[in-house]
């Protein structure tokens, strides 16, 4: 029925618009008939020659006026002419001009007549109304047989099939009957493919109820490594809301009693406050990447006597908003490391800073600069240590070294950078200090204590030192100018006399001046 409808709809348009354009086809083809005619009429005027034109215009059923007019006379208005929209938009004006017979270039009249397209659609739609009666008729009467067809040969044998299906118990082995008179068609394979399917489904029941069994004897040995592991094992969602952990994942947090966590509450986030940003980016990450694990490594608080301990956190997503973590403590590894970048960066005789250190530090400091660091770079070299080599030897050497350093730790501040880039040189970098009078004190104070004797086991060794200080200024300023102003420095002081300190000054650039006329 309702493709019924729908074929109706597209029939009654198609037939509007077909009879529309053909009547105005016939209409066109009308006035192309009495052109010749009109000719005469308008060109002679004749009134009564204009009347049988009309009246043959008008025994169209389309047409509902004409007028015909010569020059700026009206030789014949009959009909509606002059009410063409006022009927609701149903009648519409076709005119023609009509040209002299015997010159195509001159025209003498027109003739217009007035079209009512409401007649035509409703032509139409009477032919339309008619085809969908007869489709509707047509549609039910199908529709009727295949009903019947259906009940008979399809509804009826398949519910008595589906009645006795219900009744069937699969436990006890029974089957369907296949029915007599749909042996051999659709039906009757129906129910055997149903009968192979319940002996199937049989056999799956079967080794389900095993599976099961396996299944409970393997999950109660998972929940054992579970609950066993030494690694922490947990699960959350895409928010970072733990919903289950094992004992070991609150022992590698090591997490106090009152901060144990609560299932669909606790965010791994609160339990690792200080990582919260770093966690939220693990995993937006694992979840982005889909199939792949990402991993972390964090440093967090342990007991008091054992200071801090190393976590390795890796996430591996289990659908589009769970993701499986493990939390694997690396502190002795992460010890190790810490102990390799040490002693790359540490001069293994005073334990200072070596050259590498050095310049890792001044990176550091000026990548965190805004304009240009606050600091003040001491070049220390030292005077006469040449000769506590040749008497003392490497031995007496080294204590020289090792006291020297003893000296800039004790001068310098937390957080100043101590330095011993080879041989007799050290490098004291002074952060935060911006007044050249306060680097002055403190160079002074390093080199009155370096020039007093030295102990070097019995024997007494003595060495001055001149430095060089220089001072970070300007944004294009770098760590190797500000070391090279710093040598200058401590080259003009051995120059001048040695045990002493010279402050380089960075002189700014001198004025642009522009010519007068």
């Amino acid at each position: 029925m309702i493709l019924g409808l729908a074929f109706a709809s597209i029939v009654s348009v198609s037939v509007d618009r077909h009879e529309r354009r053909r009547e105005a086809q016939r209409l066109e083809g009308l006035l192309s008939t009495i052109e010749s005619p009109a000719r005469i009429a308008c060109y002679l005027n004749d009134r009564a020659l204009a009347v049988e034109i009309g009246q043959g215009l008008m025994r169209n059923r389309a047409v509902s006026g004409v007028r015909i007019t010569s020059g700026s006379s009206v030789l014949l208005e009959t009909g509606n002419v002059n009410r063409t929209h006022q009927a609701g938009g149903n009648t519409s004006l076709l005119a023609r001009r009509i040209y002299s017979p015997f010159d195509d270039q001159e025209t003498v009249g027109e003739v217009v007549l007035a079209v009512d397209y409401g007649l035509i659609h409703t032509d139409a739609a009477t032919d339309s109304l008619a085809a969908s009666l007869a489709m509707a008729l047509q549609t039910t009467l199908v529709a009727a047989g295949v009903a019947v067809a259906v009940y008979f040969f399809s509804t009826r044998p398949i519910r008595a099939v589906s009645n006795e299906l219900h009744r069937i118990r699969f436990a006890t082995g029974e089957r369907l009957i296949v029915p007599a008179s749909n042996r051999f068609d659709e039906i009757g394979t129906l129910v055997t493919d149903v009968n192979t399917l319940i002996a199937t489904l049989g056999d799956l029941l079967t080794s389900e109820r095993d599976l099961r069994i396996s299944h409970e004897v393997g999950e109660r040995r998972m929940r054992l490594i579970f609950e066993k592991a030494e690694s922490g094992i947990f699960v959350l969602d895409q928010n970072g809301v733990l919903e289950s952990w094992n004992p070991a994942f609150v022992r590698l947090l090591h997490l106090a009693p009152k901060q144990s966590p609560h299932a669909g509450v606790t965010k791994l986030q609160d339990l690792l406050a200080p990582h919260a940003e770093r966690i939220d980016e693990l995993i937006q990450s694992c979840l982005n990447g889909q199939a792949r694990s990402d991993d972390v490594d964090l440093e967090i608080a342990a007991e008091a006597h054992t200071g801090s301990a190393w976590i390795e956190i890796v996430l591996k997503p289990l659908g589009s908003t769970t993701l499986q973590g493990i939390v694997n403590d690396i502190t002795e590894r992460k010890r190790c490391e810490l102990s390799a970048q040490e002693l790359a960066t540490r001069d293994p005789l005073t334990g200072l800073l070596n050259r590498r250190g050095l310049d890792l530090g001044l990176a550091a400091v000026y990548g965190l600069r805004q304009e240009s660091p606050e600091l003040a770079l001491l070049q220390i070299d030292l005077d006469y240590f040449k000769e506590v080599n040749d008497s003392h030897g490497h031995h007496g050497g080294d204590a020289v070294l090792r006291r020297v350093a003893e000296i800039l730790r004790r001068n310098a501040r937390r957080g100043d950078l101590i330095a011993r880039p080879g041989g007799d040189e050290f490098v004291v970098v002074l952060i935060g200090i911006v007044d050249p009078s306060k680097a002055g004190e403190i160079a002074s104070a390093i080199i009155h204590e370096i020039k007093q004797p030295i102990d070097i086991g019995g024997q007494w060794a003595q060495v001055g030192a001149s430095i060089g200080i220089a001072f970070a200024a300007g944004v294009s300023d770098s760590p190797e100018e500000l070391l090279r102003r710093a040598d200058a420095g401590m080259y003009s002081a051995k120059k001048a006399g040695r045990g002493q300190a010279q402050l380089v000054q960075v002189l700014p650039p001198p004025p642009q001046t522009s010519a007068v006329a």
